[in-house]
């Protein structure tokens, strides 16, 4: 009874572990840090542009919001080409995000026609 009871625990307890199906690479502590004190926010590029590049090379998936986490890290800072670049990303690896995604894209194409059309 008692080896019955422990071999049913040790399957529940295998049945309950399971792989991560994405790698987040100490995002949520990186987003945190640069919240809380904005010149970390730099970090956080570099740390998100590292993820990438490794999930990437790996051949896994991309976590859900990372293109678009750093899509708005360079939208902070200014440079709406690189916004835009990974809100694409974003939408065209996660179907889930195209309306949103494609509404940020709309946006910032217009401020940048508006922006080129002030410099003409």
């Amino acid at each position: 009874m008692i080896r019955t009871f422990a071999l049913a625990s040790c399957v529940a307890l295998t049945g309950c572990a399971s792989n991560n199906l994405y790698q987040w690479g100490g995002y949520e502590e990186q987003l945190y840090a640069a919240y809380k004190d904005p010149t970390k926010v730099e970090t956080l590029r570099l740390k998100l542009e590292t993820l990438l590049q490794e999930t990437q090379q790996s051949g896994r998936r991309v976590a859900p919001g990372l293109y678009a986490e750093l899509g708005t890290v360079y939208l902070q800072s200014g440079n709406r080409p690189q916004a835009i670049r990974y809100y694409e990303l974003e939408r065209s690896t996660w179907p889930e995000s195209t309306l949103l995604m494609s509404a940020m894209i709309q946006n910032l194409e217009r401020l940048e026609k508006g922006t080129q059309g002030d410099k003409k």
